[in-house]
């Protein structure tokens, strides 16, 4: 019983984990861009703005890779033990 319960906080805490540290990244991007737009006229945080995306955009597919890895991990565990 008490394995059974580390597994699903371990589980539960790989989810919040990704999700956390996604929030941090883009977040950080937010406030660097907010920072350089205050300091500076409109034109000079454009390209800061396509990096940022283009960072975000790499990212969401780092984190959607890893989050579908922990799925098929989990799922096959669970597959195997039934059999």
């Amino acid at each position: 019983m008490g394995v059974g319960l580390i597994e699903i906080i371990s589980e539960m805490a790989k989810v919040l984990s990704l999700s956390l540290r996604l929030f941090g990244n883009i977040f950080a991007g937010e406030v660097l861009i907010s920072v350089i737009s205050g300091l500076v006229s409109a034109l000079v945080p454009a390209p800061f703005m396509m990096l940022e995306l283009l960072v975000g955009l790499i990212q969401a597919s780092v984190f959607t890779m890893l989050t579908l890895v922990y799925l098929t991990v989990m799922t096959a565990e669970v597959q195997h033990s039934e059999h």
